[in-house]
């Protein structure tokens, strides 16, 4: 290397000696808060976004199992379950398009199921279809879906929470024989189980045929659905096909994609409701919390290492040095903070789908956001703390 010019380790380090490290872990108690801190923000953070990710997930559970490139709803519609519904001849009229291969309806519903241990009664959502259409993706349903010709005879989804009883535990025990139970006081036989899982709006849920539909309910109106489920032809164009159903049909249904019936979904409990609020005032409460603790930490270490660095500026090193030794520190502090963090999301993420039974799961790209967020936070906290180091003046200690 030619004389005169400096390796990069000297640009960084030029005495030598890592400074940053040894002014962190010389109080080593406030090293350890200061890693405490952060570990808090990172852990509140990545477990606030994976629990975003699983309520979403789980809201939109039902919906994308649906077999639909297009959906009919009420124009009243909000979320899931919740609408006046559209009159049945939308259906049929749909058949006009010739890119149209089936159209079938879909009625919901909340009714009361009765534990199938204490008897209790319980609110359970309701899922009414033609079981000898397609209407559903998954495997389990489909194969499952043929039992509903019986009228009164349901499914059972395994995901719901424990308040329905043991019913997939007592199921099997009985060798998948059917399982007595009453939805809204009218007897009905549990006679196979499927996987759909809970939701905001719904603890547990059960697939039924319409016909026992209207057993349980016999006073609902006939020719309404609350959603309408549109299969195209492969390769047909959807964006296409929703316009021309708008236009071809009156105010009384509301038209959408599959992709955008998902979306908005996620919009109403996003922006409507609590929900979106409550976390990412989580996750800003948790940034503001580091960054208060790693600020406090800096400026205190600043504050006691004064006459060090007027030292080193009366013998000629300028603001910049101090600066890249503070941002050293935060760079140090976002690092070995992060680490414990994802571990206990981890831990938390484990504990969430055991006992809540919610998909929460660790992501990359969740990981990537909350470490540049945390090293953002240390950073912007390390440029705060270097404020009265840059105002130290030699003449002053000496």
């Amino acid at each position: 290397m030619a004389k005169g010019k400096k390796s990069l380790y000297e640009r960084v380090i030029p005495l030598g000696i890592p400074i940053a490290w040894m002014q962190l872990t010389s109080e080593r108690k406030r090293f350890a808060v200061a890693l405490a801190g952060i570990t808090f923000a990172v852990t509140m953070m990545l477990f606030q976004m994976g629990l975003q990710r699983a309520l979403y997930r789980q809201v939109v559970g039902p919906l994308v199992m649906l077999d639909a490139d297009v959906v009919l709803v009420s124009p009243n519609y909000e979320y899931f379950g919740v609408g006046r519904g559209f009159p049945a001849v939308r259906l049929s009229q749909a058949y006009s398009l010739n890119e149209v291969v089936s159209a079938n309806g879909i009625k919901l519903g909340c009714m009361s199921f009765k534990n199938v241990e204490d008897g209790r009664e319980r609110d359970i959502f309701a899922i009414a279809f033609d079981p000898s259409k397609d209407v559903f993706l998954a495997p389990e349903i489909k194969r499952n879906q043929g039992l509903l010709k019986r009228r009164g005879d349901i499914l059972f989804d395994a995901q719901s929470r424990d308040q329905y009883g043991r019913v997939e535990e007592i199921f099997n025990e009985r060798g998948g024989k059917f399982l007595r139970t009453e939805l809204s006081g009218v007897k009905c036989d549990i006679v196979g189980l499927v996987e759909i899982g809970a939701t905001f709006a719904a603890d547990g849920n059960v697939l039924m045929s319409l016909d026992t539909y209207s057993l349980i309910w016999p006073n609902m109106p006939m020719g309404v659905y609350d959603v309408g489920v549109i299969k195209l032809k492969e390769g047909s164009d959807v964006e296409s096909a929703v316009g021309r159903l708008n236009e071809m049909f009156p105010d009384d249904v509301r038209v959408m994609s599959k992709t955008d019936f998902i979306e908005a979904e996620k919009d109403y409990w996003a922006v409507r409701t609590p929900i979106g609020f409550v976390i990412g005032a989580s996750m800003a409460v948790a940034i503001f919390v580091g960054a208060v603790i790693v600020y406090q930490i800096l400026y205190t270490d600043v504050s006691e290492h004064i006459p060090e660095y007027a030292t080193l500026k009366a013998i000629g090193f300028d603001d910049t040095f101090f600066i890249s030794i503070i941002l050293q520190e935060s760079l140090i502090l976002s690092f070995l903070g992060f680490i414990p963090g994802v571990g206990l999301s981890a831990i938390l993420y484990k504990m969430t789908r055991d006992i809540a039974n919610m998909p929460t799961y660790m992501s990359g790209a969740d990981m990537l956001i909350v470490f540049g967020l945390s090293l953002a936070m240390c950073m912007a906290a390390g440029l705060l703390a270097t404020r009265k180091l840059r105002r130290a003046n030699p003449a002053d200690i000496f």
